[in-house]
């Protein structure tokens, strides 16, 4: 796994935080005191305007969803000079299923001038000075980093083997509660606060997980959510957008991926029994069928298949 710290990101996280999002760490001196100057440095109005349609207002927990994350995973579709791979990116997002709540069109509307404010951003006088200072963050924290990274790419390597994906770290020091990924070819980006490993394996197994999609859905389909977790709660945290089979299909499969990386990255019970509190109520038995059936990628079909069947009669 490799660390980058990329400069979009920054201008991204800046942006929101430009037009109001105060989301950071305020207990972080130095990213609260980057945060306040970045907040009162007089960026343009309009690219305020712009970043400030992020929040949409719709989820109490996170009144930035899904635009704050749609942000952050349209930082690696963005080239040399800010150009923008508006269609790449969109073709992606439709694939994770994070309905926009504004809806599709007006999404795409607003999405498409990402590389055109990120620019005004970046071209600002102040840009390069805190963009210098939180490079220099990030540098003087990497270092802390080591062991996490280790551990994940020997989970990775042992659950994915020959077909391991390419891990890149990105640092997001600015928002640490959320965590996104954007996988392009065989390279998975994950964008988090630290790179623990089970954050950088949850976001890697995604992508495993979603080969059972066309399982997971028939079964959302027939019997709901309810068998493996609390509909209340994933409308309530985003998870699902609504109460369609698409939504609850959305909120399974982040049951199977909660319950395989906090096993495969060595958690235990109480990582478990952490995951049921938050509405994912199945976790913990997901975790004990992990733990007995020892699932590589090639077997995890298995595990979802016994998984699905032992739900229908729950």
């Amino acid at each position: 796994m490799r660390i980058e710290n990329s400069r979009y990101l920054f201008l991204a996280c800046a942006g929101m935080i430009a037009s109001g999002n105060d989301g950071y760490d305020h207990t972080d001196a130095e990213i609260s005191n980057l945060a306040s100057r970045i907040n009162s440095a007089g960026f343009p109005e309009e690219v305020k305007a712009w970043f400030s349609q992020a929040r949409t207002g719709q989820v109490a927990v996170n009144p930035y969803w899904p635009r704050g994350s749609a942000l952050a995973m349209a930082c690696p579709f963005v080239g040399d000079n800010y150009q923008f791979e508006r269609d790449g990116f969109l073709s992606f997002w439709q694939g994770v299923g994070s309905p926009d709540p504004m809806g599709l069109d007006r999404f795409k509307d607003w999405i498409s001038h990402f590389g055109t404010y990120l620019q005004l951003l970046g071209e600002h006088p102040a840009a390069p000075a805190f963009w210098s200072e939180y490079a220099h963050i990030v540098a003087m924290r990497s270092g802390q980093w080591s062991s996490a990274v280790r551990e994940t790419d020997s989970a990775a390597q042992a659950f994915f083997g020959a077909e391991a994906p390419e891990l890149v770290f990105w640092p997001n020091l600015f928002f640490p509660c959320i965590a996104d990924f954007v996988r392009i070819g065989n390279r998975i980006t994950v964008i988090a606060c630290e790179p623990d490993a089970e954050t950088m394996l949850h976001e890697a197994l995604h992508t495993a997980v979603a080969r059972c999609r066309r399982e997971i859905t028939d079964f959302a389909s027939r019997y709901g959510v309810s068998a493996f977790a609390d509909q209340g709660k994933m409308l309530e945290l985003g998870y699902m957008a609504d109460r369609s089979a698409a939504s609850a299909a959305h909120a399974i499969e982040e049951t199977f991926v909660r319950a395989l990386s906090t096993v495969l990255s060595g958690g235990g019970e109480e990582r478990l029994r952490f995951h049921a509190s938050c509405g994912f109520t199945v976790v913990p038995e997901i975790g004990r069928q992990v733990r007995q059936m020892e699932p590589v990628l090639e077997t995890l079909g298995q595990l979802v298949q016994y998984v699905l069947a032992e739900r229908c009669f729950s």
